[in-house]
């Protein structure tokens, strides 16, 4: 009796000492954040439950409650070996358990756990033996089908989880082996004292013991165990992988460790025996041997290739404070410089040419000025008129050449002292001294590459502006815009490519700016009026009229539109007069088809900067819908030039355009350098030829022969004319004589408010 009490002590001792550990790792597990901490949270805490339920089945007097204990335990186990198959299946990643064998595993654990539990009242699963053993435990018989199946499935279960780590143990890395060999020996071990104490009916079953140290080793070979071997091997492979060199000495001053990157670095002269005397050095570089810490830069040349390494420095000390060792890494941060320089050489580069761009050009120019104080600078700007006629003629890799050697042409202005950059397309800046300024120089420079560019259908013309630096405080964007000022003053004039800033052109300057200010305010208060200049027959009939402008100001009277349509269209405000005007054509135009006179016709202006600042199509079929009016009495005049700054995208607009039913005239032909050329691709209804064709040859015979074949070729192609600037009886007389039929000029009527044009010709 005493010896089965002390045997009943120390059973149950062990147990609760295990279910213990087994409780403390389970709430360890719990904490971890991956799926395999899970899974082994669920097995200790089901392992748990299933030695609290062995001490129960042992313990009870009530034979009932010992069937339930002993039900409970051995459903334990069912969950257990499901669950040691799936924490098999995620820790070794041998096999994969298709998704339908999980729901039948757990359809039978779930299924044999109600008869195991309902098997103290319906005895399905096995009966009871009392067998008292000093009046305290129960002896328990199995048998039946069901019992059988039960043990087969866990003992095939722990079998393919034992052959699972077996060949895991095989092919695994010896860093690893050791988890997946501790874990087989405990599974086997385990095993075989369940198979014996069943086989043989022991009163003990100590098998729960053996599955419960089980379950501590797969925990803790599962989550916590790092053998040193693993950390250290691995630290080495990385350091070996890594592209720096390190170096590390003990508090001695000894070497203990040098990678082979830094003795490849140093051409294998340094090594451990010579270590400390580049120890010494190193720390020379930074002057103090009591730093905790410090970084310093170190040029070495290795094959030819200069290479740059950031040398770190730093000291290692134990939790006592204790200095133990220090190290220094080496970081080949070549390529790091290399990348970081070729990012600010595009940050502050033009990518075409090389040449400064224009926040960096700024930069430089300030700079060379606030260097040299008593340096008189001037400011040189450069551009091409109508370049983008260029890319559209010629393409853009023609338009690159000329942009190429542009630039090729401020390199060899600056003598030296100066500054140069592409400020924008092909906008051109340089700042140099005064002084060494050589107007012959910069004419040859622009002769030669205008010789270089040689086309019928396109003249080069290169502008450039100077301006003498007055104020050296002023804004570098200032004066690029006072230089920028003088080259566009010279934009029509193809006898001239330099031209000064002065004092003229400031005022001018200023001139501008009161336009642009006061332009907003005049528009609300309709300052702007429409003037219209009929459009006759030879007899004088009229068949409509051109729309224009001309501003009322209040302080300086009348403004025609050359005091500010070319202010307008610099600063692309131009579409909101045109706009403006073309409201007030269409409104007019409602007024006359009221009265019945719906045979007269207004022809309003469409700008190039039309194009890009507004809908040209969506406002015409606006204001044909808001005034019911008939589209082909709202005529629209365009440059061919205005047409040429984006051709193809401008076409697809005119050509709805004429769909909905607008008439398309082409203002001023003749007076471009490339109507002929682009007669063939504009298609349009009207033809507007200018007079000053005819005033500007030399031989005028000549020109009255072309301007009849232009009428003639006009009229082969669909095409109606008319010739602008007719100013007297023998200019008509001699275009009727060549096929023209409609005219526009002083000889009939300057243009005039529009009370006096309907008034003249009776539009009441």
């Amino acid at each position: 009796m005493k010896w089965g009490i002390f045997m009943n002590i120390i059973f149950v001792c062990v147990v609760l000492a295990e279910m213990f550990c087994l409780a403390v790792c389970a709430c360890k597990a719990f904490k971890g954040k991956n799926n395999l901490a899970k899974f082994i949270a669920l097995y200790e805490s089901m392992v748990v439950i299933c030695a609290a339920s062995v001490l129960g089945c042992y313990f009870v007097k009530n034979t009932n409650m010992a069937m339930l204990f002993r039900g409970i335990m051995l459903s334990c186990f069912d969950w257990l070996v499901m669950l040691l198959i799936f924490y098999t299946e995620f820790y070794t990643k041998v096999f994969r358990t298709h998704r339908i064998i999980k729901i039948i595993l757990s359809l039978y654990c779930l299924a044999d756990t109600i008869m195991l539990i309902s098997n103290p009242w319906n005895e399905i699963m096995f009966p009871v033996k009392d067998m008292m053993c000093d009046g305290i435990v129960y002896q328990f018989t199995q048998t039946g089908l069901l019992m059988r199946i039960h043990y087969i499935f866990n003992y095939v279960g722990i079998l393919l989880v034992m052959l699972v780590f077996g060949i895991k143990m095989i092919k695994t890395s010896r860093f690893y082996r050791i988890r997946y060999k501790w874990i087989f020996s405990s599974l086997v071990a385990a095993n075989v004292i369940n198979i014996m104490v069943t086989g043989t009916n022991y009163l003990y079953d100590v098998s729960v013991a053996a599955y419960g140290l089980m379950s501590i080793l797969i925990y803790y070979y599962s989550l916590d165990y790092i053998p040193n071997e693993i950390i250290e091997n691995t630290l080495s492979l990385i350091i070996k992988d890594m592209n720096c060199g390190i170096i590390c000495f003990d508090n001695n001053g000894r070497c203990l460790y040098i990678s082979d990157i830094l003795c490849d670095i140093y051409d294998k002269h340094l090594n451990k025996g010579n270590a400390q005397d580049y120890y010494k050095m190193w720390m020379a570089k930074n002057d103090s041997s009591d730093s905790e810490s410090f970084r310093f830069e170190i040029q070495m040349e290795i094959c030819d290739d200069k290479r740059i390494y950031e040398v770190v420095y730093k000291k290692v000390y134990d939790e006592d404070n204790n200095f133990i060792c220090d190290y220094f890494i080496f970081n080949d941060r070549s390529a790091q410089i290399q990348s970081y320089e070729r990012e600010k050489y595009r940050a502050t580069h033009d990518s075409l040419t090389g040449l400064y761009n224009r926040e960096n050009f700024f930069v430089e120019v300030r700079e060379l000025i606030e260097r040299n104080p008593d340096v008189d600078y001037s400011m040189i700007c450069s551009n091409i008129k109508d370049f983008k006629l260029i890319n559209e003629l010629f393409g853009l890799q023609k338009g690159d050449e000329i942009l190429i050697k542009q630039s090729r042409i401020m390199n060899d202005l600056v003598l030296s002292g100066g500054v140069y950059g592409r400020i924008q397309g092909d906008r051109y800046a340089l700042c140099m001294p005064t002084r060494l300024i050589r107007e012959q120089l910069i004419l040859t420079s622009i002769q030669q590459m205008q010789k270089e560019f040689l086309d019928t259908s396109f003249h080069l013309h290169v502008m450039v502006g100077i301006y003498n630096i007055k104020d050296s405080g002023e804004a570098i964007s200032s004066m690029v815009d006072k230089a920028n000022i003088a080259a566009e003053t010279i934009r029509n004039n193809y006898q001239r490519n330099i031209a000064y800033y002065d004092a003229k052109l400031f005022e001018k300057s200023v001139e501008e700016r009161l336009i642009i200010g006061e332009f907003e305010n005049a528009i609300e208060n309709n300052r702007f009026v429409m003037y219209l200049q009929p459009q006759a027959a030879e007899d004088g009939t009229i068949y409509g009229a051109e729309a224009l402008v001309r501003w009322e100001h209040p302080e300086r009277g009348l403004l025609f539109p050359g005091a500010f349509i070319d202010v307008l269209e610099k600063t692309g405000l131009v579409y909101k007069l045109d706009m403006y005007i073309w409201n007030l054509a269409a409104k007019k135009l409602k007024e006359w088809k009221e009265i019945g006179r719906e045979d007269l016709y207004i022809s309003v202006n469409i700008s190039a900067r039309d194009f890009y600042f507004i809908n040209i199509y969506q406002i015409f079929k606006n204001l044909i819908e808001k005034y019911n009016i008939n589209p082909v009495n709202l005529k629209l005049e365009i440059t061919e030039t205005a047409l040429m700054s984006d051709f193809e995208k401008n076409m697809r607009v005119i050509h709805k355009l004429q769909d909905f039913g607008f008439k398309i005239e082409i203002d001023d032909f003749g007076s471009g350098y490339s109507s002929l050329n682009m007669l063939k691709d504009i298609s349009a209804d009207v033809l507007k030829i200018d007079m000053g064709f005819l005033r500007q040859s030399e031989n005028e015979s000549k020109g009255r022969d072309i301007l009849e074949s232009v009428i003639n070729l006009a009229g082969k192609i669909g095409m109606e004319v008319i010739t602008e600037g007719v100013e007297t009886e023998e200019q008509l007389k001699m275009l009727t004589g060549m096929g023209c039929k409609m005219f526009q000029g002083y000889y009939f009527s300057k243009p005039i408010p529009v009370r006096e044009f309907e008034a003249k010709y009776s539009i009441q």
